[in-house]
């Protein structure tokens, strides 16, 4: 049996149970964060037209584009979340001018292109 001196005994257990105290629990180490996919949000304005698109940072695949109202916020920051394009409008009238100028960049065209441009591909416009 070895012989410990008192301090370093002491010291050691002093140790051992700071590291006991101080361990993450269980229960904190099982916690399920829920993963949501950065957005990003731009705006354009067109002529008369004006509008703000919330959509996924990473561009992959072919997403939904959807056309909803201002004041939206947070519904579209929802489903940017959720992998869709959102285009949200100052005038409920206009919407079909706005979706003739995303058909128009589905094409690589139009006056959205110059800011837009990576969006081109990665987005369905949906016929009415």
């Amino acid at each position: 049996m070895a012989i410990v001196p008192r301090g370093i005994g002491a010291v050691v257990a002093a140790v051992a149970l700071a590291m006991v105290l101080t361990a993450p629990s269980a229960a904190a180490t099982t916690a399920v964060r829920e993963h949501r996919p950065a957005v990003m949000k731009m705006e354009y304005t067109v002529g008369d037209l004006n509008a703000v698109v919330h959509s996924p940072r990473a561009l992959v695949g072919t997403l939904p584009l959807v056309f909803s109202f201002r004041g939206n916020d947070d519904y579209a920051q929802s489903l940017a979340q959720q992998g869709s394009v959102v285009v949200l409008v100052s005038d409920r009238i206009a919407v079909d001018r706005h979706r003739e100028l995303w058909r128009q960049l589905s094409e690589a065209g139009g006056p959205l292109v110059e800011r837009f441009r990576g969006f081109a591909g990665h987005f369905a416009v949906a016929e009415p």
